[in-house]
């Protein structure tokens, strides 16, 4: 049976609003650090004026770089269950797609760190035999993640046999 590219499943909505809050608490870390030529300065220390003004600055710059890209990799992360394998893509300049048969499947893992639970999401991750290939699929919803999990295990079994 062919399927379309627009048959794969997208991650939850709720995945963006976890990878906006991970974005906003590097920028504000590395923003601090940045800060810290600044902030001497600030306190007496001579430093020379490209060093208290250009790291915030690059940081700022970054930051809004990743933040313009942020929804679109969200957007770009998906799956597709197909009769013989697991298609997993990913990547908005840099494109992926893993394509995992069910017979190498050594296991699946759901886990889920605090902001993912607080959101009801958790992240599959499927393991193969060779070792080499790892697909991940975060921001699925928790119910989701779960069922997916106990498919994907049902065929491998299958495909074992």
């Amino acid at each position: 049976m062919e399927r379309s590219p627009n048959d794969f499943r997208p991650v939850a909505p709720e995945y963006f609003t976890v990878k906006l809050i991970g974005w906003a608490m590097n920028t504000a870390l590395y923003l601090l650090i940045a800060l810290v030529p600044l902030i001497l300065r600030l306190f007496g220390v001579q430093t020379p004026n490209w060093l208290a003004i250009a790291p915030p600055l690059a940081v700022l710059l970054v930051a809004l770089l990743v933040l313009r890209l942020l929804r679109r990799r969200v957007r770009a992360l998906g799956y597709l269950e197909r009769e013989e394998d697991l298609v997993v893509r990913s990547g908005v300049m840099w494109r992926k797609q893993l394509v995992i048969p069910y017979g190498r499947m050594q296991y699946v893992e759901v886990t889920s760190g605090p902001l993912e639970r607080k959101y009801g999401l958790c992240k599959l991750t499927l393991n193969t035999a060779s070792g080499s290939a790892t697909a991940v699929i975060p921001g699925l919803g928790q119910r989701t993640g779960e069922d997916l999990r106990e498919r994907l295990s049902a065929a491998g079994e299958a495909k074992m046999l």
